[in-house]
């Protein structure tokens, strides 16, 4: 019986190839949309979980409060904090230490008077111990994780970084020089880590050499619960059934002790669980939980859409398969069996139309991995979770799609159907219709509103002014910040005609360092409010373009003497006249907490992203922090003048790899996410539309066949193709308006809430809303005019 179901359903498909492949095509194209939100959605969810403890693996992370009440966040947590919770707090059951640091350079001597090797390396390194993979699980493939790293000076690298340097994985015992200043010894090669992990470390110092890499600072690190960087990580492990939150409480009984009550009270130290390291956004997360969840609502509003079309489809296909049914039913056949026969149907389209999504994801997976810089792979066989994904909407949308139409025919009465006398049936499930065409419009029409609000605020956060000069700047890294070498330096590329400037300083006037202490203006107390830290030369100011509200620019030395703050921060102290400042004394306790003077007041810039407001900023020169140059190039051939400040770069650096980029480039970094968005939503947007318009197809298809004498009549009495056009076109009309109409609050509502998240953003206008309905309906009426003009131009004596 089954056998003969399919075989009917095969030949039914067949004959009707136009319906056919417009459902196959449809729905394939929502499964496959859903299929890639899905598979980016699992890759994001699946960081850092595949460690054995990840459950129960914890980050020490803080924030800072003061008397203002505003908090600060880091992802940072001391050293001192580590050691001193291990010994004193029995319910640790390991601890872990990775301390980041941003850039090295690593120097593989020649063998043989060979040329030596230099490569830079970005973000990927950490100084850590044997405990710290007692934590994490590393695929050892040379060396021992319990002694690879116990001594000063010894080095285990990644897979991939071995074969990159030597060319070999026959590497423990071989060396490297990092910095020009220290060699370190190979103990251990381990396996590359997954790309779904936030802990991304491929060189490993030894912990134990700090003092060896920073001799000024390695004491304070190890020792001073009030040394604090972003960089410095501590993971831990608890025992079974402990509370977080007791072991919260104990280290801030030990803070307490360390550093004293009146200090330790602005310091609030928490435990991230490792599950939430890479989605929260005040720990350095780089993904929300709810755009994940709002890909996750587009990617079943898609199957939910092409689900509707196939409805329509089917309904639109049912008049004429009246007689069919009319003489299956007089042969015998009962309403149950009609019913698995269209349900036979969907099953057959909904099983090429995942099989076309398998082949559309395969072709599209390349190309989303290189625009969202993920590495998403397509496997059905070995992906249980997909597989798993892909047997459910098997199993709903063969049922969703199928089970309406299958019921409104198989409840056909026979002598009606078998005289063609259908249509007041057909015409009671129209509401019903007309209404999922609504609903589906409903759901383009906010995509289409989404695509265009999030591209304008994008756009916006690009182009907004900055409060400085971000154009033809070259960013260069310091590897050494001696006096000498950057006057040298400096001296190299102002002699080149096509140089304007050069700074000196820590960042980019914006960037994410988020560096900041208390502050002490004239003869006042500490102030109660935070002020953010900058630091750069003399230059830095011209370089970048900053603008003077009053005094001037500080002189050139190594320590913070002299500063600059921003109005903000003016405005923070009370005072309302620039003039008022100069001259008074200031204090940077982040800095070298002596008191110096405000020489200038700087016009308010951006200094970190536009998700948050500008901060109250000071400007001051201190040489330790120098970790950039800022080079502003004159107009010109650029090509040229980077050769030309490469060539000066490596006279004073020979042994590092010279790299650079436009300060434009490094800011639009901060937005990647907004960008990730976009494409997202807009391409969802674009199948939507798609959809949408195959479905409108089937309901002028519906309306055409209802109406097929009525249009006779009306050109037999003398109608004209433009007006018959017409009347077919303007129910549909009405329900893409009454889309616009309910889907503009809609679509008011969720991008409002979008953007409240940041500080500075671009109105929602009315006319956006017009736009939107405009393009919905001129891409709509295109696709509707074919069908109506054909049904307007047909024979009146083949339709009477």
């Amino acid at each position: 019986m089954l056998n003969n179901y399919i075989k009917i359903a095969w030949r039914n498909l067949w004959k009707h190839k136009f319906y056919t492949s417009i459902n196959i095509f449809g729905l394939a194209l929502s499964i496959s949309c859903s299929i890639i939100l899905f598979l980016f959605i699992t890759y994001h969810l699946s960081f850092d979980t595949y460690h054995r403890e990840a459950k129960n693996i914890y980050r020490v992370v803080h924030s800072i409060t003061f008397e203002d009440g505003v908090p600060m966040y880091d992802q940072g947590a001391p050293l001192a904090l580590a050691r001193d919770l291990k010994a004193n707090d029995p319910r640790i059951k390991d601890i872990g230490i990775l301390l980041r640091m941003h850039n090295i350079n690593v120097v593989i001597e020649g063998d043989d008077n060979k040329e030596k090797k230099k490569f830079a390396e970005h973000e990927n390194i950490g100084l850590t111990d044997g405990q710290f993979f007692k934590l994490f699980d590393y695929q050892w493939e040379q060396g021992n994780k319990n002694t690879a790293l116990t001594q000063p000076n010894t080095v285990v690298l990644s897979h991939s970084l071995a074969q990159k340097y030597f060319n070999s994985q026959d590497v423990v015992g071989k060396t490297i020089r990092v910095d020009s200043k220290n060699t370190f010894t190979v103990t251990g090669v381990v396996a590359d880590h997954p790309a779904n992990t936030d802990i991304k470390s491929d060189l490993f110092l030894s912990l134990s050499s700090l003092k060896n890499i920073t001799p000024e600072y390695a004491k304070a690190i190890e020792q001073q619960w009030s040394f604090i960087n972003s960089t410095n990580s501590v993971y831990l492990t608890l025992q079974d059934d402990v509370d977080p939150q007791v072991i919260e409480r104990s280290i801030a009984q030990l803070n307490i002790k360390a550093q004293g009550a009146n200090m330790a009270q602005a310091f609030h130290f928490m435990l991230l669980p490792l599950s939430d390291m890479h989605f929260d956004g005040r720990f350095a997360g780089v993904m929300q939980r709810s755009l994940l969840t709002t890909l996750g609502i587009i990617g079943l509003l898609l199957i939910i859409i092409a689900c509707v079309n196939f409805v329509n489809m089917a309904t639109a296909q049912s008049f004429k398969r009246a007689k069919e049914i009319g003489t299956r039913k007089v042969l015998g056949s009962s309403p149950g069996a009609i019913f698995i026969q269209f349900i036979c149907e969907t099953a057959y389209i909904v099983i090429f139309a995942v099989l076309l999504a398998f082949a559309m994801v395969a072709v599209a997976c390349p190309t989303i991995n290189n625009w969202l810089q993920t590495q998403l792979s397509f496997n059905f066989f070995t992906d249980y979770k997909l597989a798993i994904f892909i047997t459910l909407i098997l199993m709903v949308v063969i049922p969703a799609a199928g089970a309406y139409p299958a019921l409104i025919l198989s409840r056909f009465k026979p002598v009606n159907a078998l005289k063609n006398q259908i249509s007041t049936q057909l015409q009671t499930g129209a509401f019903t219709r007309k209404g999922l065409i609504v609903v589906q419009n409903v759901i383009a029409q906010v995509l289409i509103v989404s695509t265009i609000l999030i591209t304008m605020q994008v756009r916006y956060l690009k182009t907004t002014d900055l409060g400085f000069d971000k154009t033809a700047t070259v960013m260069l890294p310091v590897p050494d910040n001696a006096k000498s070498k950057t006057d040298y330096l400096r001296n190299q590329l102002m002699a080149d005609p096509a140089i304007k400037n050069v700074s000196f300083c820590y960042m980019a006037p914006s960037s994410t360092s988020g560096r900041g202490g208390s502050i002490k203006y004239d003869t006042r107390n500490w102030e109660k409010f935070v002020g953010h830290e900058v630091t750069g030369d003399a230059n830095y100011v011209k370089t970048f373009g900053l603008r003077l509200a009053a005094g001037r620019s500080f002189n050139e030395s190594d320590d913070a003497r002299e500063f600059l703050i921003n109005e903000t921060m003016m405005h923070q102290l009370g005072v309302k006249d620039p003039q008022q400042v100069l001259g008074r004394k200031f204090t940077a306790g982040n800095l070298s907490n002596e008191p110096g003077i405000i020489v200038g007041v700087v016009k308010d810039f951006h200094a970190t992203s536009l998700y948050v407001p500008i901060a109250p900023e000071y400007i001051a020169p201190f040489r330790k922090e120098y970790h950039f140059a800022g080079v502003k190039i004159g107009p010109g051939n650029p090509s040229s003048a980077i050769q030309r400040i490469q060539k000066a770069w490596e006279g004073v650096y020979p042994d590092h790899v010279f790299e650079y980029r436009f300060l434009d480039e490094q800011l639009a970094d901060f937005y990647k996410k907004e960008e990730m968005m976009n494409k997202l939503i807009s391409t969802s947007a674009i199948v939507a539309i798609a959809i949408s318009c195959l479905g409108i197809l089937g309901l002028i298809s519906l309306i055409a066949v209802q109406r097929t004498k009525e249009i006779g009549i009306r050109k037999v009495l003398g109608a004209s193709v433009a007006g018959i056009t017409a009347m077919l076109s303007k129910d549909f009309l009405k329900l893409i308006l009454i889309a616009v109409v309910v889907a503009s609050p809609i679509a008011w509502w969720i991008m409002s809430k979008w953007l409240q998240g940041f500080a500075y953003r671009i109105d929602i206008q009315w006319w956006l809303f017009v736009i939107a309905a405009v393009l919905a309906i001129l891409i709509a009426f295109i696709t509707v005019g074919y069908q109506a003009v054909k049904a307007a131009m047909a024979n009146p004596v083949k339709s009477l």
